[in-house]
């Protein structure tokens, strides 16, 4: 496969987008009650979208089955998925949950092959068993070995989240991938701000929130930088190496992840970590790896 230096630094800027959010995550959990907190983004998110469709002429989806596939990828993606990060996020550490996000790949792979139809190759179930087993060891050295960093809960919460996200993506890629993707964030935003909303009446003090420069500048990196940031970044990522190929780039995630976690958060990175990682990325990029016609279409 060959890459040109475009293609490199568009991967680059993505995955390190996409892995700063659980830092700033952790930021944004000092000043809020997080599902009060996201319930607040994707409204934001939500007015943004729909404000930029309005002036392209473009509307939400008229499709019915579209319309409940969007409602029920918010519910999922952004309501489950991102609501118990963002509670794990109160008792551990962002770089432990950037490490469980970052196994979603995997369980996607998983997960494809009864509902999509997608075949499970030698290459695939050798990245699955040694992405599961990169991730064990450092989940054991950081829950149950001699350092025990991370807070079992959060962990077990934030695995639950990563498991909805999985479902997302199958349930995108079975019935959500021709639609347009502009319209689809939109509902999802509505959706999950819907879902959020009521649920944080319910479990969370909906006024302990910190007015300040961190509440502002969290919410709009989130609502604003990450919504619309990433999915350029995405789309321009996927146009110019292929949707598979693009999506090889995910195995470099749980590092960066870290990475920003040590340098803004002064988070713990041990050795075991770091030789963990090793085997996690590898994983990831064999389950994604494009081959035969869809490494064609993507450097084509």
């Amino acid at each position: 496969m060959r890459f040109g230096w475009q293609v490199f630094a568009l991967g680059l800027a993505f995955c390190t987008l996409w892995s700063s959010a659980f830092t700033v995550g952790k930021f944004a959990v000092q000043v809020a009650p997080p599902l009060t907190f996201l319930a607040i983004r994707f409204g934001i998110a939500f007015l943004v979208m729909w404000a930029v469709l309005t002036v392209m002429k473009r509307g939400l989806p008229k499709d019915r089955k579209d319309l409940w596939t969007a409602i029920w990828l918010g519910i999922l993606n952004n309501a489950a998925y991102l609501g118990l990060c963002f509670i794990a996020f109160r008792t551990t550490s962002s770089s432990m949950v950037a490490l469980i996000a970052s196994l979603m790949p995997l369980v996607t792979a998983a997960l494809a092959w009864p509902v999509l139809g997608e075949g499970l190759t030698l290459r695939k179930i050798a990245g699955l068993v040694l992405g599961t087993a990169g991730a064990w060891y450092i989940l054991w050295n950081r829950l149950g070995g001699d350092l025990q960093v991370d807070d079992p809960f959060g962990f077990g919460i934030a695995t639950i989240g990563m498991i909805c996200l999985a479902c997302g993506t199958v349930l995108y890629k079975k019935r959500g991938a021709h639609a347009d993707p502009l319209a689809m964030n939109a509902v999802q935003a509505l959706s999950a701000s819907v879902v959020l909303i009521p649920t944080a009446f319910l479990l969370e003090d909906v006024t302990a929130i910190t007015f300040g420069w961190t509440f502002i500048w969290t919410q709009a990196y989130t609502a604003i930088i990450m919504t619309f940031g990433a999915l350029l970044l995405w789309f321009a990522l996927i146009r110019q190496a292929g949707a598979a190929a693009a999506s090889t780039f995910h195995f470099l995630n749980p590092g960066i992840a870290m990475l920003i976690a040590w340098l803004a958060l002064n988070e713990t990175i041990t050795v075991p970590d770091v030789t963990g990682l090793i085997p996690v990325a590898v994983g990831i990029l064999m389950v994604n790896w494009p081959s035969g016609k869809k490494k064609a279409q993507a450097i084509a």
